[in-house]
């Protein structure tokens, strides 16, 4: 199948690579099966040894492209970001699939509104029913209280703006490794960006043993940590500052004094900031 090159591809597919074995042409044919094609698909191999980029030699397709790295996850990642010619940029795991109405459907979502910065969907299980990252939906703004919560925003399933990005300097950190898609997210939110959810899965997800979530949990969950931190004391809560000390004293002696536990005391931040960011949009 051999396609025109376009020089002006309203959609960057980003698909990160590291030894992916037989996963990866399974990911490939699925980004080539959009109904969407106004793409370029670029394959970012960091530093793989398992040559399991090696077949894309053999696709007959001006719209892939590969490019390799030396192993350097957030580096190559922010790479694929400086190159990206795409209007829009789609993240995409090399042991994922697409539902083949992924783009189309995502690219409506932001031509109809120049205002959303991010649009993301929900996730299927490979091989089972079960559906993550379900429950919100549609428009979302603010989105940064809801993000102390946790990282609801499924990586994989996420299209962004590329002038957005770039207007604002935008990109992976290095020291948030393992949660860096939760930090690009409360960077956005914090900037009062606009996230929007398409209420179904376009994106079949594989769990395997080597996933970042499994082999790094715990370094995961410390960054993400971090992250909430940052997200408490964001410019929406300046005003607040003194309130906020005071309640903290006061939860931490009824805490001290084992009258309250930290589950309790998140979800009653959670509240007040839930507040402070729903006031700032009246």
């Amino acid at each position: 199948m051999k396609h025109k090159k376009d020089k002006n591809p309203i959609v960057s597919v980003l698909l990160s690579v590291y030894n992916a074995g037989k996963y990866l042409q399974e990911s490939v044919e699925s980004i080539l099966r959009q109904t969407y094609t106004m793409f370029e698909l670029l394959v970012l191999d960091d530093g793989s040894t398992d040559g399991c980029a090696d077949f894309l030699n053999h696709i007959i397709d001006e719209r892939v492209h590969l490019i390799k790295r030396k192993h350097n996850y957030i580096a190559t990642l922010n790479y694929g970001l400086s190159i990206a010619r795409g209007r829009y940029i789609a993240r995409m795991d090399a042991d994922d699939k697409m539902f083949p109405t992924r783009i189309e459907e995502q690219v409506a979502v932001l031509e109809a509104d120049k205002n959303i910065m991010i649009c993301a969907s929900y996730m299927q299980r490979m091989g089972g029913g079960d559906v993550y990252n379900s429950g919100l939906k549609g428009k979302i703004k603010p989105f940064a209280h809801i993000l102390l919560l946790g990282n609801f925003i499924a990586h994989p399933t996420v299209m962004l703006r590329t002038d957005y990005l770039r207007a604002h300097q935008l990109k992976y950190r290095p020291k948030y490794i393992y949660a860096e898609d939760y930090k690009l997210w409360s960077d956005i939110a914090c900037l009062d960006g606009v996230l929007y959810i398409i209420p179904k899965p376009l994106l079949e997800y594989r769990i395997s043993e080597g996933q970042v979530s499994r082999v790094h949990n715990q370094q995961q969950i410390e960054t993400a940590g971090r992250i909430r931190n940052e997200l408490l004391i964001k410019k929406k809560s300046h005003c607040y500052t003194e309130h906020l000390k005071m309640l903290f004293k006061a939860y931490a002696l009824l805490n001290e004094n084992k009258l309250l536990d930290d589950e309790y005391i998140f979800y009653g931040y959670y509240k007040i900031f839930s507040r402070i960011y729903a006031e700032d949009e009246h």
